[in-house]
C-alpha cells in the first residue's frame, strides 16, 4: 500500500506498508505500524532539502555535518566481546548497572568506513537516550574503530552473528528492559538480515533502519555508473578499506589465525551461570615470551578437530541443542526468568570453524596481496567483489553480493521496523528500493522522501523551528520508537546455551556464541608473540 503525505510536492514523502490479516498476538504490533504510516505527524509534515542540497551534496556532508556525540565513551563502561571464531568487537554503553532495571536499550549499528564513534549514528541516538531516559549501546564492526581484526572475516551485509551476539549479550545483562536496534547503512543491512532470520523469536522490540543498502547489485551499478559515485565515493571507501586491511594483515593470515583461534568446543563439564563473564584465564606456567600462541590448552588439537567435510555453515557443526540427549533441562539464571542457560555436553566431533578449503586459502591469498600491494587501492565495489567475498568463503563475487543483500530477508520481519531511504540516494537509489518485499511483511513501513542523499535529509530552518534542530530522519525515528514504547510487553528472550570456556550462545543459533572478556587478553592472545630464543650448549 502506498501513501504520499503532504500537499507540496517537493515534501511529498511515499510510504510503503503492506497490510494483511493477523493472530491476536500479532495485532497489537501490526496496528501500531499501520497507524503510524497513515497518522505520525513527521511523516505528514513532509519533507524538503534545503537550497541546493542535492542527493550527493548531503551525502558528503553527512560524515562531517552533526551534532555532539549521543554520550561519551568511558573505560568503566566498555566491554569486550571475543567470537567463536576469534573475531572481536568493542562496546561502549552509556549507562552504569546502576540504571532502573526497566530502562530501555538502544542498540547502534554503524555503517561502511565507520565504528561505534560514527556521528551520524551518534545523532540519530542522541535524542532517544537523552537524559538517561533509555541506555544506549554501540559497538564496532569486526576490525572498525578500536577493534583489531582477530580473524579472517571481514564485515559484510551477511555478517548478522555478530549482531546476534551483541543483542543476546545485552538481553542477558540487562533481562527486564526492552531492546531496540537502530541501523544505518551497512549497519541498516545488517540488522535488517538479523531481524529477518530470527524470525518470530526475535527479542528485539522494534528497529529503525536508515539508509539501508538492501541490494547490493543494484547499490554495484549504480556505483560504476554515476558520475559522482563512480569517481568519489567508490574510491574514497575503497582507500579507506585498503587502509583498514592494511593495518590488520596479520589476521587474515590463515596459518596464523590456526593458532589463535578459540579451541573447538571438546566434551566438557558445562560451566555454572555465575562464571558466565569471566574473563578467560591465562596459563602463568608459560613463558612469557611466548604467550599467548604458545598454551597448549589454546593449541592442542587444532588439526584433528577439523573433519574431512566441511560443514554447509561456518558454525553449523555446533553442538545443537536440538540434538536428543545432547542436553540437560535448562535452569533459570539468578534473578531473572525471562531466559535460561542450558547445560549441556558437546559432543567430541563438535568444532567451531569451518577449515578453509584450498581454493578459498589461495583466493584470499591472492586478494590480500592484491590490496595489500597495490599503490592505487582498489575501489569499493571491486574490493568486495574480491577480498570480502573471499574472506566469507565465496570465490564468486557476485553470488556473493547477491546472497548478503537483505532484499529477501524483509517479508520474515516479525517486529516493528521503519525504514528510511531517499529517492536521490547515490548508493541506494529510489528506483532500486525493495517496496514489494517490504509490502509483504505488515511489520514493516518505509518512508521515502524525494531528497536527503544518503544520511542526509538535512532541514531547513523552518522546518527546525517548528520541529527541532534535528534532521529529518532523526525525527521520524524519535516519534517511532516513543510510539512503540506504548507497547507494555516485553519480547521472548532467548535461550542461552553453555557451550564451552565460556561460550554461550542462544538456543538454535550457536552462529551468534561469544564470551565476554577483557582488552587485555585480546592484547596478550593476537599479538604476534616473540619466541623465546634456543639456547645452545
Amino acid at each position: 500500500m502506498f501513501f504520499l503525505f503532504s500537499g507540496s510536492s517537493s515534501r511529498i514523502v511515499e510510504i510503503v506498508h503492506g497490510q494483511s490479516l493477523s493472530t491476536a498476538s500479532q495485532e497489537p504490533q501490526q496496528r501500531l505500524v499501520t497507524d503510524f504510516a497513515n497518522h505520525s505527524a513527521t511523516l505528514s509534515a513532509g519533507y524538503a532539502a534545503p537550497f541546493g542540497q542535492n542527493g550527493v551534496v548531503q551525502t558528503l556532508l553527512s560524515s562531517f555535518k552533526h551534532e555532539r556525540r549521543a554520550f561519551a565513551a568511558q573505560s568503566n563502561k566498555t566491554y569486550y566481546l571475543e567470537f567463536a571464531d576469534g573475531g572481536n568487537t568493542q562496546i561502549q554503553v552509556s549507562m552504569g548497572d546502576d540504571a532502573p532495571e526497566g530502562v530501555p536499550t538502544f542498540i547502534g549499528v554503524h555503517g561502511m568506513a565507520g565504528d561505534s564513534s560514527a556521528p551520524y549514528l551518534h545523532e540519530i541516538l542522541s535524542p532517544l537516550v537523552k537524559g538517561n531516559r533509555a541506555r544506549g549501546v554501540v559497538f564496532n564492526l569486526r576490525g572498525c574503530g578500536d577493534s583489531k581484526a582477530t580473524s579472517p572475516t571481514f564485515h559484510h551485509g551477511g555478517s548478522t552473528s555478530d549482531l546476534g551476539a551483541v543483542i543476546a549479550w545485552v538481553a542477558m545483562k540487562w533481562p527486564k528492559g526492552k531492546i531496540y536496534v537502530v541501523g544505518t547503512s551497512l549497519g541498516a543491512v545488517i540488522a535488517a538480515k538479523a531481524l529477518g532470520l530470527w524470525g518470530e523469536e526475535c527479542p528485539v522490540s522494534a528497529a529503525a533502519l536508515v539508509s539501508a543498502v538492501y541490494d547490493f547489485p543494484a547499490s554495484c551499478r549504480a556505483m560504476e555508473t554515476n558520475f559522482v559515485s563512480r569517481t568519489v565515493f567508490n574510491p574514497a571507501v575503497g582507500a579507506f578499506y585498503a587502509k583498514l586491511v592494511k593495518q590488520n594483515k596479520d589476521a587474515f593470515d590463515i596459518e596464523h589465525w590456526t593458532h589463535t583461534r578459540p579451541k573447538p568446543f571438546p566434551p566438557t563439564t558445562p560451566s555454572t551461570p555465575s562464571s558466565l563473564f569471566s574473563p578467560p584465564s591465562i596459563d602463568s606456567e608459560v613463558p612469557r615470551e611466548s604467550r599467548p600462541l604458545a598454551q597448549e590448552s589454546r593449541n592442542d588439537s587444532f588439526e584433528s578437530s577439523f573433519s574431512s567435510k566441511p560443514p554447509t555453515s561456518i558454525f553449523s557443526s555446533l553442538p545443537s541443542p536440538s540434538t536428543p540427549g545432547s542436553s540437560l533441562a535448562p535452569t533459570p539464571l539468578p534473578d531473572s526468568s525471562a531466559f535460561c542457560l542450558s547445560s549441556r555436553q558437546p559432543t567430541s566431533s563438535s568444532h567451531v570453524v569451518t577449515e578453509h578449503t584450498p581454493e578459498i586459502k589461495e583466493a584470499l591469498k591472492t586478494s590480500l596481496k592484491r590490496v595489500t600491494s597495490r599503490i592505487i587501492p582498489q575501489t569499493l565495489t571491486a574490493f568486495c567483489k574480491n577480498f570480502v567475498a573471499a574472506t566469507a568463503h565465496f570465490i564468486s563475487g557476485e553470488q556473493f553480493m547477491a546472497e548478503t543483500s537483505a532484499v529477501n530477508d524483509l517479508p520474515n520481519i516479525r517486529v516493528p521496523c521503519l525504514a528510511i531511504n531517499c529517492a536521490d540516494d547515490p548508493l541506494m537509489p529510489g528506483k532500486d528500493l525493495p517496496r514489494s518485499q517490504v509490502e509483504k511483511s505488515p511489520f514493516m513501513v518505509m518512508a521515502i522522501p524525494k531528497k536527503g542523499g544518503h544520511l542526509g535529509t538535512f532541514t531547513t530552518k523552518k522546518w527546525r523551528k517548528r520541529y527541532g534542530e534535528k534532521r529529518y530522519h532523526t525525527a521520524v525515528v524519535e516519534e517511532w520508537f516513543e510510539v512503540n514504547e506504548a507497547l507494555p510487553q516485553l519480547r521472548p528472550r532467548p535461550r542461552m546455551v553453555n557451550a564451552h570456556q565460556g561460550f554461550v550462545y542462544p538456543e538454535g543459533h550457536p552462529e551468534m556464541a561469544f564470551r565476554e572478556t577483557t582488552e587485555m587478553y585480546l592484547k596478550l592472545k593476537y599479538t604476534r608473540p616473540t619466541y623465546p630464543k634456543s639456547t645452545s650448549t
